[in-house]
Parts: structure tokens; sequence; C-alpha cells
């Protein structure tokens, strides 16, 4: 499962993003050794690793269960199991927000290369359609927590192709998928077949030449 990525100035399951990957570390720890399929705890331990009251522990916990971290193991809801989600969390990498200002910036940056892409890139076989900007950018939050963007591509017109092996269509996506996510941390790609399958609302940024 992929590390995921928190905020450091949003709450998850109410708890700061650093506080709830540490609480989630010290649980692990009382199961380290233990088969992924009967590693369980108890409310009261995950109160303790947590540094939470017994009132508060509940609440979170219940959370995590709505989220896919924990499973209630018992109608009492006092021993839990704990799933992949949950472990990963141990890991999660913590970042600073992206000011919108610094968001629009990068959007620009990936509108300029896209059209270099298309004009010097001439040995891909394929080449970007369109670029669509879509999730938290199309908020009204000041900070965003990344940068996500829909790409659709075609092939390259045969005027602008080169001799030599023909690209195959899983490895032009990546050469433009890792071209575009290297531009920085905070950038999220996604391809589609049309914009329209992106997820809404979305805007379009980018449109090759026809």
């Amino acid at each position: 499962m992929k590390t995921p990525t928190l905020v450091a100035n949003r709450l998850y399951y109410g708890l700061d993003p650093l506080r709830l990957r540490d609480s989630t570390d010290r649980v692990l720890a009382r199961v380290a050794g233990v088969p992924y399929d009967r590693a369980t705890v108890a409310l009261e331990a995950i109160a303790e690793d947590f540094r939470l009251g017994t009132a508060a522990s509940r609440e979170v916990v219940d959370e995590m269960v709505r989220g896919g971290l924990l499973e209630r193991l018992s109608p009492t809801g006092m021993e839990y199991g704990i799933t992949d989600k949950f472990r990963v969390l141990a890991r999660a990498r913590v970042i600073q927000p992206l000011p919108r200002r610094d968001a629009q910036l990068l959007v620009a940056h990936i509108v300029d290369l896209a059209g270099r892409f298309n004009r010097t890139a001439v040995t891909n076989k394929y080449e970007i359609s369109a670029i669509a900007v879509f999730g938290s950018y199309m908020s009204l939050d000041h900070d965003l927590t990344d940068v996500s963007v829909g790409v659709t591509g075609r092939h390259r017109p045969p005027a602008l192709k080169t001799s030599g092996r023909v690209t195959q269509p899983s490895e032009g996506t990546e050469h433009i998928r890792a071209l575009l996510e290297q531009q920085s941390s905070y950038l999220r790609v996604g391809f589609f077949k049309q914009l329209e399958d992106a997820p809404r609302p979305f805007s379009v940024v980018f449109k090759g030449d026809d």
C-alpha cells in the first residue's frame, strides 16, 4: 500500500499528523512479530498509546473504524483488528501545505512544459492532448494538499514521428507521467481516455495543437 502524505496544518481523525503517526507507531510496536491477520489491540491500549482519555479515545477509534483503519472485533468495542491502512500511517510523510499562489505557478509551469514536450519529444510516439486540474485546486482553500491534474494523450502526428522502435502505449504515458511528477512532490497525475472522465469539478488548463 502506498505511503500516505499528511499535511502539517490539517487534523486527521481529530489529531495533528505528527501525533497520529507517532501514536500508530506505538500501537504497532505492541504487536511486533504477530502475524498481520492475528494482530489485535485493546481500546485501553489505544487510549494509552494515543495519549487520550477514555471518552476521547472512543471517539477517535470510532472514526478510525469508519475510515477503515481499525476493525471492531467485539460487540462492546473493546478489541480491534489492525488493518493495512492503519499500518502505513506509521510511515506517513508529513509535509507543509502548498500556498495557492505557489500552486498556480506550478500549474503555469506544467502548461509550458506540456507545450515544450509536444514540440520537442519527437522520439515519443505519443503527445499530450489536454490537461485539466481538479481536486483541492478547485476549492476555495488558501493552502492546498496537492495539485491533481488529469492528462489525455494521443498519437503524435505522422509528420512529426521519427524512425526507430515504436513507443508502446504504457511507455509513452509513463514517460509523460514521470516528466510531470518530477516537477513537484505536490503534483498528482492521472491519465484519462477523455477529460470528461476526470473528477468534477475540473478546469482545462492546456490543449495541444489540433
